[in-house]
C-alpha cells in the first residue's frame, strides 16, 4: 500500500479454513487481517479494533451476519466502517437483502481472489474519499 499504515480488515466467518486463507491472502496484499469466528466477537473486536474494513460471512451460528452489519451500522463507534458481505448465499435476493442491511458490497463463494483485492480497494478508495469531503 502506499499509505504510511497498513489498511486493518476484520474478516468475521465461522469456518477456521476461510479466516486462514483470508488472513493470509491479506497479508500478502500489505493489508493487517484480524479475525473472529462469530458475530458475537466480530463486533467486540471493531468496537476495540476499528478496522477500516470488515468482511461479514452471512450464515453463521447464533448472530447471523445481517444481523451483525445491523448492529455494526446503528452503532455511532462502528457505523462508517464498510462492509463486504463474502459468503455463499449468492441468489439476488441475498444480494438485495445483504446491500439493504448496509452493506458497501457483496461476494459470492466461491471467490476469485483478484476480484476480493479489487473491490476490497475499491472500497477502501470509495470510503477515503468520502472521509475527506466532510
Amino acid at each position: 500500500m502506499n499509505e504510511t499504515t497498513r489498511k486493518r480488515i476484520l474478516i468475521i466467518d465461522d469456518t477456521k479454513d476461510v479466516l486462514a486463507v483470508i488472513s493470509r491472502r491479506l497479508k500478502t496484499w500489505d493489508f493487517e487481517a484480524l479475525t473472529a469466528s462469530s458475530g458475537e466477537e466480530g463486533l467486540l473486536i471493531a468496537e476495540q479494533q476499528m478496522p477500516d474494513l470488515v468482511l461479514l460471512d452471512i450464515m453463521m451460528p447464533k448472530m447471523k451476519g445481517r444481523d451483525v452489519c445491523k448492529r455494526l451500522k446503528t452503532n455511532p463507534k462502528t457505523q462508517k466502517i464498510p462492509v463486504i458481505f463474502l459468503t455463499a448465499l449468492g441468489l439476488a435476493d441475498h444480494i438485495k437483502a445483504g446491500l439493504d442491511v448496509g452493506a458497501e458490497d457483496y461476494i459470492v463463494k466461491p471467490f476469485d481472489p483478484a476480484e476480493l483485492k479489487e473491490r476490497i480497494s475499491v472500497c477502501l478508495l470509495r470510503h477515503s474519499k468520502d472521509a475527506s469531503k466532510i
